[in-house]
C-alpha cells in the first residue's frame, strides 16, 4: 500500500469555474502557486513561490479531462526529485462542485513523514483558500 493524502472540499461554484482555476495561470496564484503559464496537458508546469517567485512545485500535467478530472506528476524540493501523483477529480454536487485531492506515490519511510506532514498541511490550507474564493465570489 502506497502513502496517500486525500482530501475533499465542497465549493458554491459550478464545476467549469472551479476547473478554470485549477488550470489557469491567472487564477492559480490566487488560491495555490502562481503557475508559468496555463495548465495543458503533456506539457511541464512550474508552480513559483508566492514570497520570491522561486520554483515552488513542477512535474508534468500528464491527463486533462476538462471539468472532470486532472493528473499531475508533482514535486517539490524536498522530494529530491522523486516524482508523485496528484489527481484532481470534480463531481457536481447540489449548489456546486466537490473537489476531490488525491497525492499518491509519497515516501513511506520515517525521514519523509514530516514532508508529508507538511504536503497534508499545505493542501488542507490551499483548499481552504479555494473554498474562502468561491464563497466570497457569491457574496
Amino acid at each position: 500500500m502506497t502513502l496517500t493524502i486525500r482530501k475533499s472540499v465542497f465549493l458554491p461554484a459550478d464545476q467549469t469555474t472551479v476547473w478554470d482555476h485549477l488550470t489557469r495561470a491567472d487564477l492559480l496564484g490566487k488560491w495555490f502557486h502562481p503557475a508559468s503559464s496555463d495548465l495543458v496537458e503533456g506539457q511541464p508546469y512550474t508552480l513559483l513561490s508566492q514570497k520570491d517567485g522561486d520554483r515552488m512545485c513542477w512535474g508534468t500535467v500528464e491527463k486533462l479531462s476538462p471539468k472532470d478530472h486532472m493528473r499531475w506528476s508533482f514535486t517539490v524540493g524536498p522530494l529530491n526529485g522523486t516524482m508523485t501523483t496528484v489527481d484532481w477529480h470534480l463531481t457536481t454536487a447540489p449548489g456546486g462542485t466537490q473537489l476531490s485531492l488525491e497525492h499518491s506515490g509519497l515516501p513511506e519511510d520515517a525521514e519523509g513523514y514530516g514532508l508529508v506532514l507538511a504536503l497534508d498541511k499545505g493542501w488542507h490550507g490551499f483548499l481552504g483558500n479555494l473554498h474562502e474564493i468561491e464563497t466570497m465570489a457569491l457574496s
